[in-house]
């Protein structure tokens, strides 16, 4: 005999829905929307804009999925980084679970007090101390990055250094400066010199010296 869907108890726990907003063009766009996914039978996909009885049928998930449409401002990383950064971290139910419960970054999570923890339910200890380390892994990758960023720039600057004291002129030598050169003495005219003036030679004036 061949059982039925709905005479299986809890059937649809085996699903995984998709809410999502079309993207699309025509009357339906910017609808919410859902895909329900069973497992095995990549062909069987129903993807419909969501009615009232889909909402009463997947209550969590559409509670989630109104949440992360809320736009409200996150302070830290978002849950969903989270879950698409390791999706073997944190499931899709837990994911669910935690925006139910108001929680929307991995800080909230990691800092959550035990009394919050007990109320996220089995397993929520683990879950906490895997947030933590999360954290912790994304915080030595912010610190490598920013000595990498450092190193980048001292490098960049003894460069730099090295660049302009290559093309430094060096110094010039002290000396005479640029200009005119120094004229030449040139010797007397031998001509000149034999020359002797005709009052000198007359008898007149050699009377007069006497």
């Amino acid at each position: 005999m061949t059982t039925l869907e709905s005479d299986t108890p809890n059937a649809d726990t085996q699903l995984h829905p998709e809410f999502y907003i079309f993207q699309g063009e025509g009357q339906f766009k910017g609808v919410p929307h859902i895909r329900i996914f069973t497992p095995g039978d990549k062909c069987n996909v129903p993807d419909r804009p969501v009615t009232d009885f889909d909402k009463r049928r997947f209550p969590r998930e559409w509670l989630a999925f109104q949440m992360a449409q809320s736009g409200e401002q996150i302070i830290g990383t978002p849950l969903n980084h989270w879950r698409l950064e390791r999706p073997d971290e944190l499931s899709d139910n837990q994911l669910s679970e935690l925006l139910i419960l108001k929680f929307q970054s991995v800080e909230q999570l990691a800092q959550a007090s035990d009394a919050q923890i007990q109320r996220i339910g089995l397993g929520a200890a683990g879950l906490r101390e895997r947030a933590r380390l999360y954290l912790a892994g994304k915080n030595v990758q912010a610190g490598s990055a920013i000595v990498e960023n450092q190193n980048a720039k001292i490098a960049a600057l003894e460069e730099m250094v090295r660049q302009l004291t290559a093309n430094q002129v060096a110094p010039k030598k002290k000396g005479r400066p640029r200009g005119k050169p120094f004229a030449k003495k040139s010797a007397p005219d031998q001509r000149a010199l034999n020359e002797v003036p005709d009052d000198q030679n007359s008898p007149a004036t050699g009377a007069a010296s006497l």
